[in-house]
């Protein structure tokens, strides 16, 4: 007989059960006390402080708290809690392997049938990163405040309004007055009346968020009727919205090395930031330099500078701190080439250098040793030690020369010592100019295979390291050269990228393995696609990217994009809200030859990675017992299974790496051992 009645209604969870079930599945630590002795605790601990559950059971929750602690709000606390009422502390707590981190705890009082405190249950949170940023601003304040009252320098600061808040002796000895002569005022009510006009667009920029410095000239009328010069810098400090909270006026008087005249001047002709030739005037200078080479018959050598890596220090310690490097730079090296050469601003990070009579590198070598000199050593920015290389282009007069081809040969140059790995000389030769003819060839060669589709996708495997086998696998583009055949990314990526053509190429490997994705059903798991830092550059890439997915009609979370520390480094915007969106969507964010460059771990603080790729060179030698890349193999696996994220590790190339690599905690592996990149039709899971 067929029962129709309805299946029983399952028994409803009691309170107790349903909140021990949800303190059970948080990842803040919940803990209950008869007395002072804590009777059970959340599994959350293991993960937060090391402790097992065991360690804890039966012990004082006093056990939890850092020696290190002040405990003088415990009495306190006990007497509100007596009283029925919840307290909120913030604690220092000791893990398990010594470490202290600081929590917010808020314990409830629970009272017995007699209204007797029977004991307490405590919910604790990490705020261990918001607690050591506020005292590394309370420290930077502290800082600030000294520096200011001691600086030489005059300053001031004011608010958005212009409106004095605050100024050092240094600034009332400048403007000839006292602190009481100039409260209420406004900085712009002793500038005199041409410098108000000349700096009100600098300053609308700098309210508005279009900059963040600026640095000018500006001139005071004193109470005894002289008119003072200044070299003045104006910063601006802003809150997490955008918001202006204070302005930073810092001026150095240049009275005596002043007059109207040099004033004009240097409008005209001088980087305002660094206070060095602009770029059209260093133009004119090598013009003029090369027309007297030509009437003694002697030569004139170029130098283009480039600092390494610049753009890490204007996104850690801001534009401010960027441009206070780029002013002392140009000081060094100001002082390093004396009369013997002219330095300007070229622009951005790059300062071109001009060496008369100079015809070859072994004429101009005490010049680049004195470049290399100052520009590496030790600066001391905003409080931080920054320690600088510098990229170096170098081109040398001939009869055919120009101001403009000049630079163009260092900028050639320039571009191949950063091709190299940076940090080195390149001079401008006839084997640069083979590869540059060489470059434009395959350039033009890379547009016309992109308008004729002629990139192909092939797969490489990764696999579960536990299990031996297949889980996902990584596109890797191939050019179908029409006279050249199969070509690997190795001899045209490089032209691609430096080209802007990678963005091309990248939209159609994208949407292959879209296609491949939706109409291969033996093509199991991800796929990851690399990203470059021309792609991710590219403000409509987001657009692209998710426009392709949509229309060949996949799931997301099938993809997973793999950028590189020096991708994201090399980009001019910010990517994160763009990742943010793909990860929204389920689609994986992969940081790629993880552990090679200096940001790697920031990347995984400041952009919403779900994996790591181990690079393949700490595999390469892992084996070597003298070497130390088995020992970071290993530390870099901890940090990635501590932050919850897959490994994958790159360059297997023998069993017994991958079981080294297995043992390790490494979860994904990839590599020669286990496959080949192969077409399609060649792939199996």
């Amino acid at each position: 007989m067929v029962n129709l009645l309805p299946p029983p209604e399952p028994t409803p969870l009691s309170a107790e059960d349903r909140y021990r079930l949800l303190a059970e599945n948080s990842s803040d630590i919940v803990y209950q006390t008869a007395g002072l002795n804590i009777i059970w605790i959340s599994p959350s601990v293991t993960t937060a402080l090391g402790w097992a559950e065991a360690d804890l059971i039966g012990q004082p929750a006093q056990k939890l708290v850092s020696a290190h602690q002040d405990l003088s709000w415990i009495i306190r606390n006990r007497v509100e809690l007596e009283q029925g009422l919840d307290v909120a502390q913030e604690m220092l707590l000791t893990a398990k392997n010594g470490d202290e981190l600081w929590f917010s705890g808020v314990a409830h009082p629970v009272h017995g049938d007699g209204g007797a405190l029977e004991g307490f249950v405590v919910g604790m949170r990490n705020i261990d990163q918001k607690v050591q940023t506020r005292k590394r601003l309370q420290e930077s304040e502290e800082k600030f405040r000294a520096a200011m009252v001691n600086a030489a320098v005059a300053v001031a600061i004011t608010d958005k309004d212009d409106n004095i808040l605050e100024v050092n002796e240094a600034m009332l000895t400048f403007l000839g007055r006292s602190f009481d002569d100039i409260r209420g005022k406004k900085m712009d009510d002793f500038a005199t009346p041409e410098d108000e006009e000349s700096d009100t667009k600098l300053f609308d920029e700098l309210i508005s968020g279009q900059r963040d410095f600026y640095r000018t000239t500006t001139s005071s009328t004193r109470p005894d009727g002289l008119i003072f010069f200044g070299d003045l810098s104006i910063s601006v400090v802003r809150d997490e919205d955008g918001e202006v909270l204070w302005i930073i006026n810092q001026i150095l008087d240049i009275t005596e090395q002043t007059g109207v005249r040099q004033r004009l001047i240097q409008l005209a002709t001088i980087d305002q930031m660094t206070g060095l030739l602009n770029r059209s005037s260093i133009v004119d200078k090598l013009d003029a330099s090369i027309k007297e080479t030509v009437s003694w018959g002697g030569s004139v050598g170029v130098l283009l500078i480039d600092l390494d890596r610049f753009r890490s220090v204007n996104d850690s310690l801001g534009h401010a701190a960027g441009d206070e490097l780029l002013n002392e730079i140009a000081v060094r090296l100001q002082q390093a080439v004396g009369l013997r050469a002219t330095v300007g601003r070229y622009g951005g990070d790059e300062f071109l250098l001009i060496a008369p009579g100079a015809s070859n590198e072994r004429e101009m070598a005490a010049l680049i040793g004195q470049v290399n000199a100052v520009i590496g050593r030790e600066f001391d920015i905003a409080g931080r030690r920054i320690v600088l290389t510098a990229s170096l282009g170098a081109s040398f007069y001939s009869p055919l020369s120009n101001a403009q081809s000049l630079i163009q040969e260092a900028a050639t140059a320039l571009t191949e010592a950063k091709r190299q790995g940076r940090s080195r000389l390149q001079v401008f030769d006839n084997v640069l100019a083979n590869a540059a003819a060489y470059r434009l060839q395959v350039e033009e060669e890379l547009r016309k295979a992109i308008a004729n589709h002629e990139f192909v996708v092939y797969y490489q495997p990764i696999i579960k390291l536990a299990t031996f086998k297949q889980v996902a696998q990584e596109a890797l583009v191939r050019w179908e050269h029409s006279t050249d055949g199969l070509t690997g990314p190795v001899s045209f990526i490089e032209i691609a990228e430096d080209s802007g053509l990678i963005a091309g190429i990248g939209r159609q490997v994208l949407e292959q393995v879209c296609r491949d994705i939706r109409d291969t059903p033996t093509l199991r798991g991800k796929v990851s696609v690399n990203l470059s830092a021309v792609e991710l550059s590219d403000p409509e890439w987001l657009d692209n990217a998710l426009r392709i997915i949509r229309d060949v009609g996949i799931e997301p979370s099938r993809l997973v994009f793999e950028i590189t520390e020096t991708a994201v480094l090399a980009t001019t915007r910010d990517v994160k809200t763009d990742l943010a969106i793909l990860r929204n969507l389920g689609v994986g964010i992969h940081v790629d030859d993880f552990g090679t460059g200096f940001s790697s771990i920031s990347l995984l603080r400041d952009l919403p990675v779900t994996g790591i790729k181990l690079d393949r060179s700490f595999v390469a030698t892992m084996l070597n017992p003298h070497g130390q890349e088995k020992a970071l193999a290993r530390g870099l696996s901890l940090l990635a299974q501590s932050l919850g994220l897959p490994g994958v590790a790159e360059g297997i190339e023998s069993e017994e790496q991958a079981i080294a690599l297995r043992d390790m905690g490494w979860t994904y592996g990839q590599g020669y051992y286990f496959g080949r990149p192969a077409p399609l039709n060649n792939v199996a899971n």
